[in-house]
């Protein structure tokens, strides 16, 4: 975070934004130098973002870019995507779905 801090005072870049972080390393890094958005996956599904990093990006006011917020496809093409996936696409074996129950 030292070297991105450097990076702004230089001019080199504008601003400083973090991926996938915890709520921790969120409020390290922003006691460093001031974060200004955050880029995690949240969905209906993916909602333990909401436990501890959307608390702590809105106490020090930085924005969030979520990923993935139609649930990775599932939500806008429903259940039967599943079906129509290559064997090698990564959401054929997700964990976070049990797709047997989605019928």
């Amino acid at each position: 975070m030292g070297e991105l801090k450097k990076l702004v005072e230089e001019g080199k870049i504008k601003y400083i934004g973090l991926s996938e972080a915890s709520a921790s390393t969120i409020k390290r890094a922003h006691a460093v130098h001031p974060v200004t958005a955050v880029q995690l996956e949240w969905s209906l599904w993916t909602r333990d973002v909401e436990e501890d990093i959307v608390p702590a990006c809105r106490e020090l006011g930085i924005g969030i870019v979520s990923y993935s917020p139609l649930g990775r496809g599932f939500f806008a093409s429903g259940p039967k995507l599943v079906e129509n996936l290559d064997n090698d696409d990564f959401r054929k074996a997700t964990t976070t779905i049990c797709f047997e129950r989605l019928d």
